[in-house]
């Protein structure tokens, strides 16, 4: 069931080579997103927040990460993909962060990256470097301002102990657009696979609340005279039952319940 109308897709595997290629930091990847992305008019609604690394399959102690990275990328793709067919999210202007690649940033470089990302800030047509430029700079001066420990963040300490340079992060970004920054942010963030795990996903979390986002989780629910999620969707449904065995949040796949919904989060 792979949607080609999820148009983010190739657009996030293309700016990974670019990104590479050029040596880009995560304002310089921004804009060349944000430009790409007016030339194909297209605009991301929705944010698909899931665990990559911390959590998902990382649960299973069995797996090298190169291995646990490709299938909690591919448990997210079929996810997507069937949030999509339940008409859910509008894959076309869905983003999903598993389909950028291996970089040379540190996390907390790919936590600048899409924390504008979501923000949507805005630049002016003709003057997209000056703007790149200052959003960088008002990011960095707000990050000295409040002692932000970048190092801790990418650092091997506990999560316990690094969660509040990534919150202080989110609050910075989430200032940016208080203080009067052109954004146009993101309207929903969807919390996928595993998001308690991830401190990345946590940090989106609290910063969709910041600029005042939907936060929705997935649940399922059972129409009536519909056939089981293994029938609906076998793969997407062994690959589940996995995920949950291993103790993993998704959702309950025994219930057969069919029907991906998406359900507010109050907390």
């Amino acid at each position: 069931m792979r949607n080609p109308e999820f148009r983010y897709r190739p657009l996030l595997q293309e700016l990974t080579g670019v990104v590479n290629a050029e040596g880009l930091d995560p304002y310089e990847a921004y804009w060349w997103l944000y430009e790409n992305q007016v030339s194909q008019s297209i605009t991301p609604e929705t944010y698909l927040s899931t665990s990559i690394t911390s959590g998902g399959h990382a649960r299973d102690d069995s797996l090298e990460m190169k291995d646990v990275i490709s299938r909690n990328t591919e448990s997210a793709r079929l996810l997507a993909e069937q949030l999509a067919a339940d008409a859910q999210i509008d894959p076309r202007s869905a983003i999903e962060p598993v389909f950028v690649g291996k970089t040379h940033w540190n996390q907390a470089e790919f936590m600048e990256f899409w924390l504008s990302v979501i923000g949507g800030y805005q630049f002016t047509p003709g003057f997209v470097a000056r703007d790149v430029d200052a959003l960088r700079k008002a990011a960095h001066q707000a990050f000295d301002a409040i002692e932000l420990d970048t190092n801790l963040m990418t650092s091997k300490a506990s999560a316990e102990i690094r969660a509040s340079e990534y919150f202080k992060m989110s609050s910075v970004f989430a200032g940016l657009i208080t203080d009067g920054k052109d954004a146009n942010p993101i309207t929903t963030v969807v919390r996928m696979i595993d998001t308690d795990m991830s401190l990345g996903s946590q940090t989106e979390r609290a910063f969709a609340r910041q600029i005042g986002a939907r936060v929705m989780n997935i649940a399922i629910v059972k129409p009536a005279q519909t056939e089981d999620l293994a029938v609906v969707n076998h793969v997407l449904a062994a690959d589940t039952a996995q995920l949950i065995r291993f103790g993993a949040t998704v959702f309950d796949t025994r219930n057969n319940k069919v029907q991906l919904l998406l359900t507010e989060t109050v907390a």
